[in-house]
């Protein structure tokens, strides 16, 4: 009866977020507020903001939802997108470094951003555009389709796991990519970081169990990797985080309370790393515990409307993060030891922070 009642319970809850995940930014009238160009039309100076995205969705140009939840079987797009009086305008470039040339401010710190479930491309956009502003940072996204709407509770569940467990084949170039521009000085003087948000870490896990890390892994380029609420199972997760070398600080965010990672839990029958964490540990890897300052949050490092606003210490250690500064825990007031399992620090909710601190 136990058990009965627990599907019933976690059928109903997916269900409910399914919807409100599939129509969150997929209204005409969010559609509408895209533009698919040709060309930039404005000099980057006038340009209010804009991003970098590296999708595989498939590309219908004569479609309003021109970048749909279908993946894109033979090419890889890259976008700059850009902000100009309320219209978010998608250029398409023939490569990364193109897209890159458009920006405004290339030296500005970078975060390569990936996503996790329930968004379609309006709402990845909207995401990457927040962070970015929000933060101060260009954002490169590795978008891909995380939500149909012709499927329902499990299915999308299903459908979002897979397409996030099979993405790292489209972008392991995106990396190797990158790695070569900042060799070449072609990405900007900035710092650089990886933000893999929610079921997004099955990214970066799948990257490193295929090998696909060969060209990039022996040397240190990027400043911090951030396995932020990661919705991979937890179980031997060091096994994929120690054979990371390409990185000065990892960082796992988790939190014991996560509401959203308890409902993946219930799905898949697996704890997940960003919720129940427990040993072995990945030794490079710093755990930051963000119960005590997040309750049960889980989308926690931007301010978004009808969510609860987050608070200053919470932005203030991503902000650090994302500027690619490290982040020692024993030497700041605004971490403890954690009383969860020993396993890293808490994040304090009285850290008295300043919301972003640049």
């Amino acid at each position: 009866m136990r058990n009965i009642l627990t599907i019933l319970f976690l059928c109903l809850t997916l269900s409910a977020v399914a919807k409100r995940s599939y129509n969150w930014m997929n209204t005409d009238t969010d559609w509408k507020r895209l533009k698919l160009v040709e060309q930039l039309t404005v000099p980057p100076a006038e340009i209010d903001t804009a991003m970098v995205v590296a999708s595989n969705r498939l590309l219908q140009r004569d479609s309003l939802r021109f970048l749909c939840e279908d993946l894109q079987k033979d090419h890889l797009h890259y976008l700059f997108v850009y902000v100009k009086n309320g219209t978010w305008h998608v250029l398409p470039a023939p490569s990364l470094q193109a897209a890159i040339n458009y920006l405004p401010h290339p030296d500005n710190d970078w975060v390569v951003y990936t996503e996790g479930m329930g968004k379609v491309f309006t709402a990845n956009l909207d995401r990457g555009l927040r962070l970015g502003s929000f933060y101060k940072v260009n954002v490169l996204m590795l978008d891909y389709p995380s939500i149909h709407p012709n499927k329902k509770t499990l299915g999308n569940y299903t459908f979002a796991l897979t397409n996030a467990r099979e993405a790292y084949k489209d972008f392991a170039p995106v990396i190797d990519t990158i790695k070569r521009l900042r060799d070449n000085e072609l990405m900007g003087k900035g710092s650089l970081s990886l933000f893999f948000h929610s079921m997004g870490n099955n990214v970066m896990s799948q990257l490193v169990k295929h090998g696909q890390l060969k060209n990039v892994n022996n040397e240190v380029w990027v400043d911090n990797i951030i396995l932020n609420a990661p919705c991979v199972k937890q179980r031997k997760h060091s096994s994929w985080i120690e054979p990371i070398n390409f990185a000065r600080n990892i960082y796992v965010h988790y939190n014991p309370e996560d509401r959203t990672l308890f409902m993946a839990h219930l799905a898949s029958f697996r704890k997940q790393l960003g919720e129940k964490v427990k040993a072995p540990l990945a030794s490079k890897a710093i755990y930051i515990n963000f119960n005590q300052a997040a309750g049960e949050g889980h989308s926690i490092f931007l301010p978004l409307p009808n969510r609860s606003a987050g608070s200053p210490e919470i932005f203030a250690h991503y902000s650090q993060l994302f500027h690619g500064r490290k982040i020692t825990p024993g030497d700041s007031k605004n971490y403890a030891p954690t009383a969860y399992r020993g396993i890293g620090w808490d994040l304090l909710p009285d850290s008295r922070h300043t919301a972003v601190n640049q």
